[in-house]
């Protein structure tokens, strides 16, 4: 039997795992449960001092790595691979003198050994951002004509033009898309772009699998990554494995001079809701993904934080401000009503006009 170290992923805070999987209205220790039996009562439960989660209503529990094969319905090693992508810590180099039982993890369906698991990993992680495949895709989707994509549109204040013009599509046939990406550009090369599951040598499927409204990630003029909304299950958003999140709209700061207005935003929906109404917006994806780096293409502009309002929202806007605080520049927040995002604040006063 296999002896792994997995301390580094259990160490990351749970509440922190919840916000980046997209768990919504985490207030406290409570959140409404990602299986979607609550409608009242928030039922799913933290314990940040151990670490580790239930849910009330339907009573799945378990540790950060649970939490994450729950909500994404993966793997366990597909798991490893999202730590590595969302937190940036090690998975392939996990050997050590810890114990690792086969029924820890239940959903992992056979025992690997250490070599052969070190390498399944290795291969799964070498995913790469690829606009070529992205965009032949993309220019392959239509327009978002289905009422479910229409609607969603709608409720978030984005007008139809406005999400065609900043690449919104919609992919209405998952199998038929499947067959097209492996016949043009081949199953390993859609495999590395992160685009299915399955492994390197045998990918199975496209990663969406239902209905799904697209969003362009445009970088320096081409799509460097796709995010996608799904309607049926959870999670709702899904997004290339093993890419690392970029900035949405980034390329809108190329546009502006000195010293202009910049809406940093939460999600995708956010940022569009804004340009709708002609305010420059950019957007991360998750409380918690922005990065240092990326502090430097902001210092020239009035920085304006558009965290949700929640507590995602609030580690969102203290998290940021700090970046730019140690570079001794000051940025301002406006907040959103308590359970609300700016999409839905925009949606909302677009439905009453």
């Amino acid at each position: 039997m296999a002896d792994y170290n997995l301390d580094e992923i259990k160490r990351v805070p749970i509440k922190e795992v919840a916000a980046r999987l997209g768990i919504k209205h985490l207030r406290g220790n409570k959140a409404m449960c990602f299986g979607g039996h609550d409608t009242r009562t928030p039922s799913l439960s933290f314990v940040p001092a151990k670490n580790i989660w239930k849910c009330f209503g339907c009573g799945r529990k378990g540790d950060a790595i649970e939490l994450v094969m729950s909500v994404r319905e993966c793997d366990f090693k597909a798991a490893l691979a999202w730590f590595a992508t969302e937190f940036q810590v090690s998975v392939t180099n996990i050997l050590s003198r810890r114990r690792f039982g086969p029924s820890a993890y239940p959903t992992r369906k056979r025992r690997v050994a250490p070599k052969a698991l070190k390498a399944a990993l290795e291969k799964d992680l070498e995913f790469s951002s690829d606009p070529e495949l992205y965009g032949w895709f993309m220019d392959r989707c239509g327009a978002v004509s289905e009422t479910v994509g229409l609607d969603y549109l709608a409720n978030h204040g984005i007008p139809t033009d406005v999400a065609f013009r900043f690449g919104v599509r919609e992919l209405r046939d998952p199998r038929r898309a499947w067959r097209r990406l492996i016949a043009r550009w081949g199953a390993e090369r859609v495999f590395r772009s992160g685009l299915a599951w399955g492994d390197g040598g045998n990918p199975q499927r496209l990663i969406w699998t239902s209905y799904t409204v697209l969003f362009s990630f445009y970088i320096n003029g081409t799509v460097g990554y796709i995010q996608g909304r799904l309607f049926k299950g959870e999670p709702k958003y899904l997004n290339p494995r093993g890419i690392a999140k970029p900035l949405y709209n980034i390329d809108r700061l190329h546009s502006l001079p000195a010293g202009s207005i910049v809406h940093i935003c939460e999600g995708v929906p956010d940022a569009l809701a804004l340009e709708a109404h002609g305010l420059p917006a950019v957007a991360v994806l998750g409380a918690s993904s922005f990065r240092q780096e990326w502090v430097e293409d902001f210092m020239p502009y009035d920085i304006v934080l558009m965290p949700d309002g929640d507590s995602g929202g609030e580690t969102f806007r203290r998290a940021i401000s700090e970046f730019f605080k140690a570079r001794g520049k000051a940025v301002r927040a406006v907040n959103m009503p308590i359970g609300k995002d700016v999409a839905d604040v925009i949606g909302e006063i677009r439905g009453t006009m």
